[in-house]
C-alpha cells in the first residue's frame, strides 16, 4: 500500500491526536513534546492570470534561514488543475530564484 492509499487514514488519526491536545491541560506543552519541529515559511504568490486558464507561481520562504526552499507552479482551468514543484538546481529553479531574489523578494 502506497501513500496516496494511506493519506487520509494518516490525516485523520492525526486530526485526532491534535483534538485531544486541545483537551489536554496544556496543548502548548503537548505540542512541545510531540512535534518534531515547527517551521515557519512565508509564501509568496506571483499571480499571472485569472479564470480559466489560470496560472501562477508560489515561492516558499524561509526567513530563518533566509533561503527559498520551494517553487510550485499552478495551472488550473475549468474543475480541473495541477501543480509542479520545480527542482533545485535546474534551469528553471535558476531562472525563478534570481526572479524572486531580484524582483519579488525587495526589503
Amino acid at each position: 500500500m502506497g501513500c496516496e492509499e494511506e493519506i487520509d487514514e494518516m490525516l485523520r488519526e492525526r486530526v485526532e491526536e491534535f483534538e485531544e491536545a486541545l483537551e489536554s491541560e496544556d496543548p502548548v506543552e503537548w505540542l512541545n513534546e510531540s512535534a518534531l519541529a515547527l517551521t515557519r515559511l512565508e509564501v509568496y504568490r506571483l499571480e499571472l492570470s485569472w479564470g480559466g486558464p489560470q496560472d501562477y507561481f508560489e515561492f516558499f520562504y524561509d526567513p530563518e534561514a533566509e533561503a527559498l526552499v520551494d517553487i510550485a507552479y499552478h495551472y488550473l482551468d475549468w474543475f480541473d488543475g495541477a501543480v509542479r514543484h520545480v527542482k533545485p538546481g535546474t534551469r528553471e529553479w535558476k531562472i525563478l530564484e534570481e526572479l524572486f531574489y531580484s524582483a519579488i523578494l525587495i526589503e
